[in-house]
């Protein structure tokens, strides 16, 4: 699908039924964390684990910056996959504060085509995940094209060579 027809397609989305604010982080770092730990399993299942790192006060740049991964998986068991998954949080944290000293507005301020080719770069980030740090947090237009994406393309005949 080309971006444009993207773009028109969100756009149409967006004017009929407005912005839906549904993704329940509160912050900015929440909502990368959540989108990693959401990664092949349930939301239910990635807020528990969202909620165990809340708990145990390490849902910050900085309290994850001093901790080993090892450190962050057991307390992120609920989201399956757990321990790649405290390595794609530490790699992810490690990018922010060495390329970007620690400051998320400066990693945002990046343009939405190096930030997605960054975020790439990061072992275990993949192209929904990329894509919706830039949408959800970075609040950049960014098309997250997932397995719900494909069945709509497809239901409604925009592609048929998926």
């Amino acid at each position: 699908m080309k971006n444009r027809t993207a773009l028109r397609i969100f756009e149409s989305l967006l004017k009929t039924y407005g912005e839906r604010n549904w993704w329940p982080a509160k912050t900015r770092f929440e909502v990368i964390i959540g989108t990693i730990l959401a990664q092949n399993v349930s939301w239910r299942n990635a807020k528990k684990a969202v909620d165990s790192l809340k708990k145990h006060g390490l849902l910050s740049l900085t309290a994850i910056h001093k901790l080993p991964p090892d450190k962050i998986a057991p307390l992120i068991k609920p989201s399956r996959f757990y321990n790649q998954k405290a390595g794609k949080i530490k790699q992810t944290v490690e990018y922010v504060m060495s390329r970007h000293k620690g400051s998320l507005n400066k990693m945002f301020s990046l343009g939405t085509d190096v930030l997605r080719r960054d975020l790439l770069g990061i072992k275990g980030i993949g192209k929904e995940t990329a894509d919706s740090i830039l949408l959800y947090a970075g609040k950049k237009r960014s098309f997250v094209s997932d397995a719900y994406t494909k069945r709509f393309v497809l239901r409604y005949g925009l592609l048929k060579d998926l």
